[in-house]
């Protein structure tokens, strides 16, 4: 099963989000106000600080505002023990920058745990693999960032403009970062650990 969940960021990227048969859309407390039609929705979590009041949905789960876990986490893991082994998220990157990075670590938690998990955002997605590999058609331009979130080995990177043949990478350095598609299909794996991979749109020329 494939679980949407859709945060309170402002990076929410409306016609990516397209709910199948089957799937489960979840609410993150102010994500309840991005979903134009509410119909769809499944489940609301959240302590609603962001919302400003608790909807009126098919089923909302309310939590207290003292908390470890934040409403985003909350929904993952109930996606999760409900049976979703693919997991979406939208609205989780372009708000504070403290909040992208516990969802970027709830990400990485959730791929240690086998889950496919990926991050829609505006102008870019991000993938995480666990022992695996991604693999990405041929593009003209834009850019590429991979990153590990502790320590991954074995990692190799084919197709694009800088290739590295079973190397390690690890949370302290970023070998990894700003490469460029060179019109080829590309492959990212990794034989031990996690990998955060940014795919950036072909027009998106953002610069550190």
């Amino acid at each position: 099963m494939k679980a949407l969940i859709v945060g309170a960021a402002d990076d929410f990227c409306a016609d990516m989000l397209i709910k199948n048969d089957g799937d489960l859309l979840i609410a993150a407390d102010g994500g309840y106000a991005k979903i134009a039609d509410k119909t769809i929705i499944d489940l609301v979590v959240g302590d609603f600080d962001s919302l400003g009041y608790c909807p009126d949905a098919k089923k909302v789960i309310r939590l207290k505002p003292e908390k470890d876990e934040t409403d985003t986490d909350c929904a993952a893991e109930y996606a999760a023990e409900h049976g979703a082994d693919e997991i979406v998220f939208y609205a989780c990157l372009g708000g504070r920058p403290d909040h992208a990075l516990a969802n970027l670590q709830l990400g990485t938690r959730l791929a240690k745990r086998g889950k496919k998990v990926r991050f829609e955002s505006t102008g870019y997605t991000v993938y995480f693999i666990k022992d695996g590999c991604l693999r990405l058609p041929a593009k003209s331009r834009g850019r590429i960032s991979v990153f590990s979130p502790d320590v991954t080995r074995g990692v190799t990177i084919k197709g694009l403009k800088y290739e590295i043949t079973d190397k390690m990478l690890t949370n302290v350095f970023a070998l990894g970062v700003s490469n460029e598609f060179v019109g080829k299909d590309a492959e990212i794996s990794a034989k031990d650990g996690v990998l955060i991979i940014f795919v950036y749109e072909e027009d998106n020329n953002i610069r550190s």
